[in-house]
């Protein structure tokens, strides 16, 4: 027995199974073995033929011929919600020089992630390698194409080349609205749900603004901060990580010393009791709005001191300095106590501040935190380099 694949030759037996007996012979060929070709494809099956020949041997006498092609279920196209696209492109009949491999999409670019003397297999987004997209109602139609085109490489002559007229279309079908209908039942408990109680810790931070947008900060490894005696310190109070409307922050206490322990003297009152200082017209609070980094802006005080707040002896201080601030976290459903608010008192006119030797006592509500900045760096333009 002979098989027809493009030209005759001999069954070989270790590929295919192949019983007989004294009036019937039974041949099982795998539709994609060598042997077979595809006459035809669809959207969801191929058509599979094969070609048989009988011989009488040894005088290789013609008994029989036939040929049997059968359909086979095979998906081409499968397309996903995350918008990947699978498809296959299969070599046919019709056109027996294709060569698989230099199958492209729309963007010629866009070539098989695998491919042999048969099959070309493309994995691709829906976003990518010219595919076009069109609406029909309610539908979102995306479509790309599978084609031979002739610039397949310089060791392949013209002789070989195949006709562009080669195509196969891949479409992906959307819909762009849709309804869902689910269903569920409920079994009745035994108990309410409960939860059981936690600890956790709310973090407070100050920062140093580079400028009074509060968008730029000085880091750690910045430190120390040196300033002119005619710029603004901006500082930047935070709640972080909580998310919690009903929890504010209030500025207690503020006042800066000449060392990092916030106990030491001499010192400058900057905000004393939620105000700022009256005798000093140099510290101005910012409002705070929500914006893409600020989501609650009760979580947040802004405030700026100006460097001729610090003075010696009616003489502007131009040595290292520390701010230090008491911040209260208070809860906002108790308007009665420290959340009222920070205070907004109109300002007035006042000499800078002079050193104080008082102690500033401890409010709180929820909690309170204590924090310092690192050093700062007063100078004035001639002396810094």
């Amino acid at each position: 027995m002979m098989l027809h694949a493009g030209s005759w030759r001999e069954l070989d037996t270790e590929l295919y199974s192949l019983t007989d007996n004294n009036t019937h012979v039974s041949i099982v060929v795998p539709y994609t073995a060598p042997d077979t070709v595809f006459e035809a494809v669809q959207s969801d099956s191929i058509r599979a033929r094969v070609d048989l020949l009988l011989l009488e041997t040894p005088n290789m006498w013609q008994l029989n011929d036939l040929s049997l092609a059968c359909n086979f279920p095979l998906t081409m196209t499968e397309c996903y919600p995350n918008g990947t696209v699978t498809a296959l492109a299969v070599k046919v009949e019709s056109v027996r020089n294709l060569n698989p491999k230099y199958l492209t999409l729309s963007d010629r670019s866009c070539k098989p992630v695998f491919s042999n003397d048969r099959f070309a297999f493309f994995s691709f987004n829906l976003n990518s390698c010219g595919t076009t997209r069109t609406f029909f109602d309610n539908v979102m139609v995306y479509e790309n194409e599978i084609a031979m085109h002739h610039s397949m490489g310089k060791h392949q002559s013209r002789k070989g080349l195949i006709n562009p007229d080669y195509r196969h279309t891949v479409s992906c079908y959307y819909l762009v609205n849709d309804t869902e209908t689910m269903a569920f039942r409920t079994r009745p408990r035994n108990s309410d749900p409960k939860a059981d109680p936690g600890v956790g810790q709310l973090v407070v931070q100050m920062r140093l603004a580079q400028e009074v947008s509060y968008d730029l900060f000085y880091q750690t490894e910045d430190y120390p901060v040196v300033k002119y005696l005619q710029q603004p310190l901006y500082f930047e109070v935070e709640l972080m990580r909580s998310t919690d409307p009903r929890i504010a922050l209030v500025l207690e206490n503020c006042w800066a010393t000449l060392h990092e322990d916030r106990t030491t003297l001499p010192s400058w009152d900057l905000i004393v009791d939620r105000c700022e200082n009256l005798d000093d017209r140099y510290i101005v609070f910012y409002p705070v709005v929500a914006d893409a980094r600020v989501h609650i802006p009760a979580h947040v005080k802004r405030f700026s001191v100006k460097m001729f707040t610090f003075t010696t002896d009616e003489t502007v201080l131009k040595e290292q300095i520390f701010v230090h601030c008491d911040a209260d976290l208070c809860d906002t459903t108790k308007p009665d106590g420290i959340c009222s608010g920070q205070c907004a008192s109109p300002l007035r006119n006042a000499k800078p501040l002079k050193p104080t030797g008082s102690r500033r006592g401890i409010a709180a509500d929820i909690s309170q935190h204590r924090l310092s900045s690192g050093p700062i760096i007063l100078s004035d333009s001639s002396n810094f380099v």
